[in-house]
């Protein structure tokens, strides 16, 4: 059978990137473009190195165009859109525009942690009057966005010919099932000698088959992150970031992170406030090579791994996203396993 693209692409707030993990989630090959193939762009020569805006973003077209032309995957889902999107239109069997009202759009740009567009008044009115001049693509087919997540991603399927759950079989070794699970839980400093004790082995025991700790960090979470790959892509991915100067391993909690690391038999980072001052403007995906991010997934982990590097530069998105929301006296508990 021929390949097929499907291009889901709707405006801020339709849902495009937690359609994306959920197609990945599935088993699905799926790209976040804002990830993969995005460059800020200067407006008037369309050269890299322009001004962040919500506007000035473009498809790197050698890296869309390899995409969209290699025959493998059989089926592509490509999530996202830019200003120079109309010139890779030819290149989908069929377009998907997530569509969504007024007031969604405003409630999930308010509640998004992950971008910082569409927090200033001025945005939020302009992503409004763009939604209703209700402009996509020539022959885009509407689904509508307002739904849970998996009924959108079910009728997705449902309109390309596709099961709602892949086998197994195709699944990548990085792939998230069946594998480490990573996942952030945003909790309150002070939670964290009460997220300690409930992590003791004896507790545990006591307690039968409920897992208190698992009890108590949910009561105590803000927000929790999950990553859509295999966890053991973020081991990689964190001594790669320290070699950048991105020291996401160590905090002033240290000792609490190696307590629970100990007790949980996984790896538990504590991130802090200062990890945000520090590094939050370099975790943009767009700023790093996935090339380079695959030979090194390669090199640290004697394998080849064609198309790791989607998953290392969503590694580095939700490293981006669990740091978002971090303040003086909120932290974030880390944990691979």
């Amino acid at each position: 059978m021929a390949k097929r693209n499907y291009l889901v692409e709707g405006l801020s707030g339709a849902g495009k990137s937690s359609v994306y993990e959920e197609l990945i989630r599935r088993g699905y090959k799926a790209i976040s473009t804002d990830r993969a193939w995005k460059y800020r762009a200067d407006p008037d020569t369309g050269l890299p190195g322009g001004p962040p805006h919500h506007g000035n973003s473009l498809w790197d077209q050698q890296k869309a165009v390899s995409e969209l032309e290699s025959p493998e995957p059989e089926v592509l889902f490509v999530c996202g859109s830019s200003r120079n999107r109309d010139r890779f239109l030819p290149y989908f069997t069929k377009i998907f525009n997530l569509g969504i009202d007024d007031d969604t759009m405003r409630r999930r740009l308010q509640e998004r942690t992950n971008n910082e567009f569409g927090k200033q008044p001025e945005e939020v009115e302009l992503m409004l009057r763009l939604n209703r001049s209700d402009e996509k693509p020539a022959g885009a087919i509407d689904v509508d966005a307002t739904q849970p997540l998996h009924q959108v991603v079910d009728e997705l399927l449902r309109l390309a010919n596709c099961r709602t759950v892949m086998s197994d079989s195709r699944l990548t070794p990085w792939s998230k099932r069946g594998s480490a699970i990573g996942q952030s839980f945003v909790i309150s400093e002070s939670a964290l000698p009460i997220v300690q004790a409930a992590a003791s082995p004896r507790k545990r025991i006591l307690r039968g088959t409920s897992d208190e700790f698992w009890d108590v960090l949910g009561r105590e979470t803000i927000t929790r992150i999950e990553y859509g790959w295999s966890g053991y892509v973020l081991a990689t991915l964190l001594p790669y970031l320290d070699e950048q100067g991105i020291d996401l391993m160590h905090s002033d909690h240290d000792e609490v992170a190696s307590t629970l690391s100990q007790t949980r038999e996984g790896s538990v980072f504590v991130l802090t406030s200062d990890h945000r001052e520090r590094h939050l403007a370099r975790l943009d995906p767009i700023e790093f090579d996935g090339a380079v991010l695959c030979r090194y997934y390669e090199e640290f982990n004697e394998t080849a791994a064609e198309g790791v590097d989607y998953a290392m530069l969503d590694g580095i998105a939700f490293f981006r996203d669990t740091l978002a929301p971090l303040e003086s006296a909120i932290v974030a508990v880390f944990i691979i396993g």
